[in-house]
């Protein structure tokens, strides 16, 4: 049903974003925007959504997402409305596929690739189901002048000059800030191109974003490794605060395994907030988990070796299993790693979870048990398990509980961003849709930890404040009419669901529909009774004043 027809959403529990009280109303949509929120309201022409016993909320804003690339190939953004989802923050961690200059192209796009786990080919195959506000990436900005050499040195006062210029355009067109990061590196093990920048690139770039109120930085400090967090942290705040400029880190872990480092960032942050500064971590209420493959991935590049054997040729990689040559000089640097994104460290949490061949007895088990079973070394455990149960075989983490009262501490501050579900990317990793639907299951319903009011807040109209979405975010006449409906018992975040629907072949996880009543953006529903329908109302949303 179109925006066009109007909406008339009857019987429900209004919670309006705001904090305040849930009250029972009825809320009329015409067009795209909110017309009318009141008691008993009569039907007209309109297209009636039943709301008995159910909340009526803003959609949800999800703070940090990629889409930026298979929002192209998958318009539907599966399986985001389903989850009630209707806006998506994306351009996160210096990565998006614009200003893209001819002799750059090859490279960034193969970049945003590798690190978001997308495949190419689909990015080269259209309105999509859900807003989305847009970081400008600095990769981006960098490549498009320096070319390939902004992967090699840091730029000239010209060459700054000329970044400058393609901010402002974005911003002045959109753009809601810049988006930034110290820890990433390409496929060949190359820094990205953003950690060759010096303060002087930094400063004059920021200076760009000071001029656009409600504008800001989003960065990633080497936040696994606790010898340089503190060092980029630091570095942006004290760029930021003169400035006036709001920021926005990620991540905050919060694991209970972490509870050190946890209280030691956090009280970190504040003192810093205290000294004058705004900067808003973000952090995640939801356990995480990845699948492990090993036809290609992110997750090895600390450890050369595995790195190599993930993402080179899959004809060579049985013969590199075997090689024991290859496995002595993996097993070395497993040992000497001090950075990967996969917990080596805690060979515990890596569960055997599919094998190729299907072979009994080789899952259910972690990699630590396998191993100690065999008296084998880690690396050459994971190396036997692959050329035993087939290369398309694949793990998982074991998820790690969170500490849910420092969640909520920082839940209830009012400078700080939670969602952290990187939706969009690492497709062959996770699903990263549901987190939002998680916090209302788990922490209102389950747990009772918050309250509905304090839950919604945090997820629309604390985002939507946040990033500067002033005309959403929040029930109200006039406003977009970015809506989402759903019965508390109801609802439930699936398990994720491998599905072969990428073009060229390919595949990803996404999750089963988690039981809303209805998702709205602005002012067509895009879900529907337990399906999606075929609405693309979703628009890019910048800042508003």
């Amino acid at each position: 049903m179109t925006h066009e027809q109007g909406l008339l959403i009857k019987g429900g529990s209004v919670v309006d974003g705001t904090g305040a009280p849930a009250r029972k109303a009825d809320v009329r949509v015409r067009g795209r925007h909110i017309a009318e929120i009141g008691p008993d309201l009569e039907s007209d022409t309109e297209t009636v959504i039943d709301a008995s016993g159910a909340c009526v909320t803003p959609g949800w804003i999800e703070s940090h997402t990629h889409f930026d690339g298979s929002m192209w190939w998958d318009p539907s953004c599966d399986p985001m409305p389903a989850y009630g989802t209707t806006t998506a923050v994306i351009g996160n961690c210096g990565l998006t596929v614009a200003p893209l200059s001819k002799s750059a192209r090859a490279s960034m796009l193969e970049l945003f690739c590798f690190i978001e786990d997308l495949p190419l080919h689909a990015i080269n195959a259209r309105p999509a189901a859900i807003n989305t506000a847009v970081f400008v990436g600095h990769q981006a900005l960098r490549t498009h002048v320096l070319g390939e050499e902004a992967w090699e040195r840091t730029a000239t006062a010209a060459e700054i000059n000329a970044m400058c210029t393609l901010l402002d355009e974005a911003l002045r067109h959109g753009g809601i800030g810049l988006s930034t990061t110290f820890m990433d590196s390409d496929r060949n093990n190359r820094e990205v191109p953003s950690r060759k920048a010096d303060d002087t690139e930094f400063g004059s770039l920021l200076d760009v974003v000071a001029r656009h109120p409600g504008a800001t930085l989003q960065f990633v400090p080497r936040f696994m490794q606790p010898e340089y967090w503190q060092d980029d942290f630091d570095r942006m705040a004290t760029l930021c605060a003169p400035r006036g400029i709001k920021a926005n880190w990620g991540a905050l872990r919060c694991e209970q395994q972490r509870a050190d480092e946890l209280a030691a960032r956090w009280s970190h942050n504040k003192a810093v907030n205290a000294g004058g500064a705004r900067v808003a971590p973000l952090f995640s209420h939801a356990r995480s988990y990845v699948n492990l493959h090993f036809d290609r991935s992110i997750m090895w590049h600390g450890i050369l070796a595995w790195h190599e054997l993930a993402n080179g040729p899959r004809s060579d990689k049985e013969r590199l299993l075997g090689d024991p040559t290859w496995r002595a000089r993996a097993r070395a640097e497993w040992d000497a790693c001090t950075y990967t994104l996969a917990p080596i460290r805690t060979p515990e949490r890596f569960i055997l979870d599919h094998s190729e061949r299907e072979l009994p007895g080789q899952t259910g088990m972690s990699l630590l048990d396998y191993a100690e079973r065999r008296n084998l070394h880690i690396s050459d455990a994971l190396a036997t398990w692959l050329l035993d149960n087939g290369i398309a075989s694949s793990m998982r983490t074991a998820e790690w509980p969170l500490d849910e009262a420092t969640v909520c501490e920082l839940i209830r501050d009012p400078l700080t961003v939670t969602g952290a579900s990187d939706a969009g990317a690492h497709i062959q990793m996770f699903s990263g849709a549901g987190n939002s639907t998680y916090l209302v299951t788990r922490y209102v319903r389950d747990a009772g930890l918050l309250s509905i009011e304090e839950a919604v807040h945090a997820i629309t109209g604390k985002h939507a404040a946040f990033f500067g979405l002033n005309d959403r975010g929040v029930l109200q006449v006039g406003k977009a009419a970015d809506i989402t409906v759903f019965a508390l018992e109801e609802i439930e975040v699936g398990r994720d669901v491998r599905v072969d629907d990428v073009p060229g072949g390919s595949w990803r996880y996404t999750r089963p529909d988690a039981g809303y009543r209805a998702t709205i953006a602005n002012g067509a529903t895009t879900y529907l009774d337990g399906r999606a329908t075929s609405e693309r109302a979703g628009q890019m949303v910048g800042l508003t004043r």
